[in-house]
């Protein structure tokens, strides 16, 4: 870090009242909905040092204390299991306690910290401590997320650390949200429920399937007009030639890229198009000029983008 500032700072900021003060708890303080501990990031740490515990680096973790005195780790995991490693005998540890109005506050705090800084967070990260912390946008894609069966998950299997429906697959939240952005929330539902329905025991869903089916709904009828069955039957063969829909998805996206393009989730579409009407005209379903009838227009466009 240099010694002068590269560009201009405000001439003063504004306190946020409240302080930090330095106390001990128990080693086995419960976290509150954080990110997966995981060894390999805490061998990576001290391998930086050597492989020995350098306390003169080691920052105490933070700690939320809320009005009623409960307290909870919301930041420093992996500082946590270090100390634990370095000093096995002892049953507490040096922290930074922040007293907080509730627990919305807590997940506030912890994206304040980490969503710009240290260690970058994972996108999934981020989102659910957004939507704990009661960020509206974060609320409403959570809802989103539920409509459609789907979950945004920490992983830890630990409770409370997910979004959406618990019962439901896994998605990225990045994809997802690009979906619903780039068509609405009803076609990136329909879109889910016909992945579903094909693929039920998959643990996630890709996203680019999810994004290109639902730009299919939001410009076409084919995934809930006369043609809906065909494109199950459809999805039905190519699972059984490739099995999942991640291997589904890249093919389609190979039948529908173009020259050049970054544009995926309209080549998966693009794909699906092309690869259907071939299907579906050598089995007698429907033929080309049928096809063309209902789709084509929808070809013509997605063809354009994908070879822009």
């Amino acid at each position: 870090m240099s010694n002068r500032i590269f560009g201009k700072l405000p001439a003063s900021v504004e306190l946020v009242p409240g302080k930090i003060t330095i106390d001990k708890v128990p080693v086995d303080i419960k976290s509150y909905k954080n990110r997966k501990t995981e060894a390999k990031t805490i061998k990576g740490y001290l391998a930086a040092t050597g492989g020995k515990f350098d306390r003169r680096i080691w920052q105490p973790p933070l700690v939320a204390q809320l009005p009623n005195g409960d307290r909870y780790l919301f930041d420093g995991d992996h500082r946590r299991y270090l100390h634990i490693t370095a000093y096995p005998e002892q049953k507490e540890m040096p922290v930074q306690i922040v007293k907080v109005k509730d627990v919305a506050e807590i997940s506030r705090l912890f994206v304040a910290i980490n969503k710009t800084a240290r260690k970058a967070l994972k996108s999934n990260e981020v989102f659910i401590h957004e939507f704990y912390g009661g960020i509206q946008e974060a609320v409403q894609t959570g809802q989103i997320l539920t409509r459609c069966n789907l979950k945004v998950d920490l992983g830890t299997k630990e409770p409370n650390t997910f979004v959406g429906n618990p019962q439901g697959q896994e998605v990225k939240i990045d994809g997802f949200r690009k979906a619903v952005k780039a068509t609405n929330a009803d076609a990136v539902q329909n879109a889910c429920g016909i992945i579903q329905q094909v693929w039920p025991s998959q643990k996630s869903i890709g996203v680019e399937m999810l994004h290109g089916f639902a730009l299919l709904d939001s410009n076409t009828t084919l995934l809930s007009g006369k043609h809906a069955s065909l494109f199950l039957d459809f999805l039905a063969a190519r699972k059984a030639a490739f099995v999942t829909s991640q291997s589904v998805a890249t093919s389609l996206k190979g039948e529908g890229r173009g020259k050049k393009t970054n544009n995926f989730p309209e080549s998966v579409a693009l794909g699906a198009l092309l690869d259907l009407r071939e299907w579906a005209s050598a089995h007698g379903h429907l033929t080309k000029q049928t096809f063309n009838k209902y789709y084509n227009s929808e070809i013509q466009r997605l063809q354009d983008l994908v070879d822009a």
